[in-house]
């Protein structure tokens, strides 16, 4: 150190930065003071200010600058004179003065702002929103009569998942998970095109009806025959025809004759059909570029088109059809698409399925896809009972979700002039909505129930299972009418497709229908008001009523197989941080079932997590069975029966079914420990 004292002079004890800078860097993180850059930085100053005290030793006499410094500063006097280099001089070590001041300070500020209790402050300064006139002012009256403790609330676990960031490293399932089955793919032939076009115009003719052209598309199950006949000729004149033409062409009675723009349409069944393997559906071009919310790809139109429609828009769907003519197999198509269109934090699914069949292979994406009620007590239960399948299963998840659409509904209020989902994630996104406030990220969540004549025509003597058909109807009514703006859909399917089942508010509900084969025309009237459904070929042949237009389209299909390998390649990718270690909870309803069991509680026998439990809630504020559950890793029944000795201790008021937590009664913890006390002195007795 001497020598550089010799060198230098004084100002090497800059130098004594680059030590603290190396101990900084070590012992904290976030700091951003680069070694490299304090080493630069006091390098730079000892030169400059050993100069610049070489020229102030010519007026004390003392050498301050060191050997260096007098060297440096000799050189620059012949250079530019004493004047000219003393100015010089004085002005660069100015400079070094308010760069290395800065820079020091703008870091020390980063670091502390990086503190989570400054941190909190200046996300609530940068989240601000407009604050609304007519009620600034009153929190401030109400100040004086009652003062609530000051806690940080600790989030439920829902709200880990703000926004499509929480899995950054998700990656959507590859194409290649799906099988090409080129080799299912048949095309007709030309010579078969002409035999049928000329067939047609010859039985046309035989009955009198002149036709200018007829024009084929070629579909994967019908082929389309345009029919351009000569000025006057009536329409009905052709449609009474179809069953002659049908014997023409050896079709059976699955002719379908239609009226078209500018001609009439004739469907005749190709004598090899095609499959529309689902890959080829998610590799299009329709479903890749389009910008729909929810994209579903169902399969391919006769003219050989990708059949795309937004789910978010339609926005309710009803898929009816008899046994074994590919209604499963559209749903799992269904399901696929909105897999591959959307990522896990933008979307969830609720599946009820009373076969308990249909959809196993989801249950691998309960912490991603999945929304699910919070009544298991471990995470394999959980796993288990994340499909509904009886009446009385599939009413608690419906009522969860009518719940959940009221509470949606209030951040939607909340968040000012919002119409709809869409509008309120754009401002959650662009940071207008403040999460202290309770607003976060709300993800779509599409519900899929089969064989819904199981839930709703229950023929048994128990009155709670009667009361259940009813509440699940009464349900899903409710959602179809107002789920659409708080993003819930609805998506029911049934092989019953009979009046008592699809009712008339069911059919005013649900705009969008898809019939895949039915059995008679009374059953294609009952779905579509529209024949046609009896003519379908069925296996996957289907048609898609939306916005009065009716359109047929063979649909996709997608096997066991390669659904379990896109499930399992989800399953398989985990979040950051906390991201996905416990699914997406629908908000907590009460079984009507199990109310007035008593009414008595045992206080005698406290549940061993009663205290914790206790002392949690009063910390926090916030008090509910989900909440007991996924903090304090208990099971449903358990937490249930801790909170409902935490209202007989009165430290929590009873559930009003109208808001998620229940009120915290007790405020402070010396009035906890005393209420604690007495229950613990009057079970020892």
């Amino acid at each position: 150190m001497l020598t550089i004292n010799n060198l230098f002079g004084w100002p090497t004890l800059i130098l004594t930065l680059i030590p603290i800078a190396i101990l900084v860097r070590i012992f904290v993180r976030t700091s951003r003071w680069s070694i490299l850059k304090v080493s630069t930085i006091s390098i730079f100053g000892v030169i400059i200010s050993s100069v610049w005290l070489f020229y102030a030793s010519l007026i004390t006499n003392i050498n301050l600058g060191g050997e260096w410094g007098r060297a440096i500063g000799q050189w620059m006097a012949e250079k530019m004179g004493d004047a000219s280099a003393f100015y010089l001089l004085s002005v660069c070590l100015i400079a070094w003065i308010i760069i290395s001041s800065l820079d020091l300070i703008i870091s020390g500020a980063r670091y502390f702002i990086n503190k989570p209790y400054i941190r909190e402050i200046v996300v609530e300064v940068e989240r601000e929103v407009e604050p609304i006139p007519e009620k600034k002012d009153k929190p401030l009256k109400k100040e004086g009569k009652k003062k609530e403790p000051i806690t940080i609330p600790t989030p439920e676990p829902r709200k880990t998942i703000p926004s499509d960031d929480d899995l950054k490293s998700f990656m959507t399932p590859s194409e290649s998970l799906l099988k090409p089955r080129t080799g299912e793919v048949h095309k007709v032939s030309q010579d078969e095109i002409r035999r049928n076009i000329e067939t047609i115009r010859e039985t046309l003719a035989d009955h009198h009806i002149k036709v200018l052209d007829i024009q084929a598309v070629t579909g994967p199950t019908v082929t389309l025959y345009r029919i351009y006949p000569e000025k006057g000729v009536k329409v009905a004149a052709v449609r009474n025809l179809h069953e002659d033409i049908a014997v023409a062409l050896n079709a059976g009675k699955n002719v379908r004759v239609l009226t078209l723009d500018d001609c009439i349409g004739m469907e005749v069944p190709n004598k090899t059909k095609s499959m529309v393997p689902v890959r080829s559906l998610i590799e299009s071009e329709e479903f890749k570029k389009s910008d729909y919310e929810l994209p579903v790809a169902i399969g391919r139109t006769v003219e050989g088109h990708t059949k795309v429609f937004d789910l978010a828009d339609t926005p309710h769907l009803l898929v009816a059809g008899a046994t074994k003519q590919g209604k499963s197999v559209g749903l799992n198509v269904l399901v696929a698409s909105l897999l591959y269109g959307k990522r896990p934090s933008e979307l969830k699914l609720v599946f009820i399925d009373p076969k308990g069949t249909e959809f196993n292979s989801y249950k691998n994406l309960y912490k991603h896809y999945l929304a699910v009620m919070p009544t298991a007590s471990s995470e394999e239960e959980e796993k288990d009972n994340s499909i509904a399948v009886y009446p009385k299963e599939a009413d608690l998840v419906l009522r969860s979700l009518c719940q959940e659409m009221k509470e949606r509904y209030e951040l939607l209020k909340l968040a000012g002039a919002t119409p709809d989902i869409q509008t309120y994630n754009r401002k959650f996104k662009e940071k207008k909505l403040r999460p202290d406030k309770g607003h976060k990220f709300l993800p779509y969540i599409v519900a899929i129930i089969d064989e819904y004549a199981q839930l709703t025509l229950v023929n048994s003597s128990k009155p709670e299972v009667r009361n259940a058909s009813r509440s699940i109807t009464s349900s899903i009514i409710s959602l179809a009418q107002m789920g659409r703006a708080a993003g819930i859909h609805i998506i029911i399917a049934t092989q019953t497709p009979r009046k008592d089942v699809i009712s008339g508010m069911i059919k005013a509900n649900f705009p969008t229908m898809i019939a895949f084969k039915v059995t008679n025309a009374t059953d294609s009237m009952v779905i579509l008001d529209n024949t046609g459904a009896d003519k379908l070929i069925g296996k996957g042949d289907m048609l898609i009523a939306q916005n009065a237009n009716i359109e047929r389209v063979q649909c996709g299909y997608i096997g066991p197989d390669e659904i379990k390998a896109v499930t399992d390649n989800i399953a398989s990718q985990t979040g950051v941080g906390k991201s996905y270690n416990i699914p997406y909870y629908l908000p907590e309803v009460e079984d009507e079932s199990d109310e007035k069991s008593g009414g008595m509680v045992d206080m005698k026998k406290l549940d061993a997590n009663f205290e914790e439990a206790a002392r949690m809630i009063v910390s926090t504020g916030r008090a509910s069975t989900s909440y007991l559950q996924t903090t304090l890793g208990m099971g449903f029944a358990r937490s249930a029966r801790v909170m409902s000795q935490l209202e007989a201790a009165g430290i929590v008021g009873p559930q009003d079914g109208k808001a998620k937590n229940r009120e915290v009664l007790v405020q402070t913890f010396d009035e906890l420990d005393k209420i604690i006390q007495s229950f613990t002195n009057s079970s020892s007795e």
